[in-house]
């Protein structure tokens, strides 16, 4: 298995040609991770000439999206061939992450990401217009489904920042093929972490974003940190 690496119109791509076994796919995951770390964008794995020697092989796709969920969200996406595309069925790859041709999954990468940005005070009403927001993007967007989830990871996040931080905040939230993503960026460097609930019920609130999030964290930056959230959809 041999790959080569490019950068077209700003989209890093790497190719992938051969037969990926299970030694070449340790080698794959790394690569990809350097790739995914280096660009912190979107990135298209071309699998157009490999083939694989089983199906145990087709995990690493799964470790590698696993990790491009992670802050800072990364877009990856997959061409591959039909007879690939078998191996590489939902329960490896997400079917709205995998296309048939170089072109069809260039333009899924580089389509523009719906982003929402709202800048909030740390006052008792920031949570009330966070769930707002949201509320308003989830519409907008056609994913009602969504709506009570995404208030709810919304509503704690920004509470969490308000209560601890004491910070001004930004809430952003992006719309991403697999995922809504919800992050709140505020002025503090301590981290955020769930805690045992009180008596009196404080301290649920990062413990009932963990319940409604494929994934989520806080992510320590040069202005404080982010808080971020990833609700499947």
């Amino acid at each position: 298995m041999i790959w080569s690496y490019s950068v077209e119109d700003g989209l890093p791509t790497l190719t992938v040609c051969g037969t990926l076994t299970m030694a070449g796919s340790e080698l794959l995951h790394d690569a990809t991770i350097k790739i995914l770390r280096r660009h912190r964008a979107e990135v298209l794995i071309d699998l157009s000439t490999m083939t694989m020697t089983g199906r145990d092989t087709a995990a690493v796709f799964t470790r590698i999206m696993a990790e491009a969920v992670l802050w800072p969200d990364v877009l990856v996406v997959v061409c591959a061939p039909a007879g690939l595309t078998r191996s590489l069925g939902p329960a490896v790859l997400d079917p709205r992450l995998v296309f048939g041709s170089v072109r069809a999954a260039r333009s899924a990468a580089l389509a523009n990401v719906p982003t929402v940005s709202e800048i909030l005070l740390p006052v008792a009403d920031a949570a009330r217009r966070a769930r707002t927001v949201v509320t308003d993007a989830c519409r907008r967007w056609d994913e009602a489904d969504l709506a009570d989830p995404a208030m709810l990871v919304a509503s704690e996040l920004v509470t969490n920042a308000t209560v601890h931080a004491h910070t001004m905040m930004t809430m952003q939230v992006r719309l991403r093929p697999c995922h809504l993503r919800i992050a709140v960026f505020d002025g503090s460097s301590a981290p955020a972490g769930t805690r045992r609930a009180g008596p009196a019920g404080d301290g649920r609130g990062l413990h009932l974003v963990d319940a409604v999030s494929t994934a989520w964290g806080s992510t320590p930056l040069s202005s404080g940190k982010v808080v971020w959230s990833a609700l499947s959809r």
